[in-house]
């Protein structure tokens, strides 16, 4: 994760620029807008791939609440069918 450059990314907490949590094998990628999300979310999966992980799609979640700005997706990255999306 330190490799990433994602300095500019996530949303500003307290003062301190917050991208991401980590809880034992989950990760958490926090983001003020869908763009943001696809990019980082395609730089994990190219960081990951380096050194022989992969991401498990079926059990990827997108959760938003109604601070999240949308921008329709315009990746071209792989998507799991099954990955649920929920609002909160």
């Amino acid at each position: 994760m330190r490799t990433l450059e994602w300095d500019n990314m996530g949303v500003k907490i307290d003062g301190r620029q917050i991208h991401h949590l980590c809880f034992a094998d989950d990760v958490v990628l926090i983001t003020p807008d869908i763009s943001q999300t696809e990019r980082m979310l395609a730089d994990f999966d190219k960081a990951c791939g380096k050194i022989g992980l992969r991401l498990n799609l079926t059990k990827m979640v997108f959760m938003k609440n109604e601070l999240v700005l949308y921008t329709p997706s315009r990746s071209t990255e792989r998507k799991s069918p099954n990955a649920p999306v929920m609002s909160i």
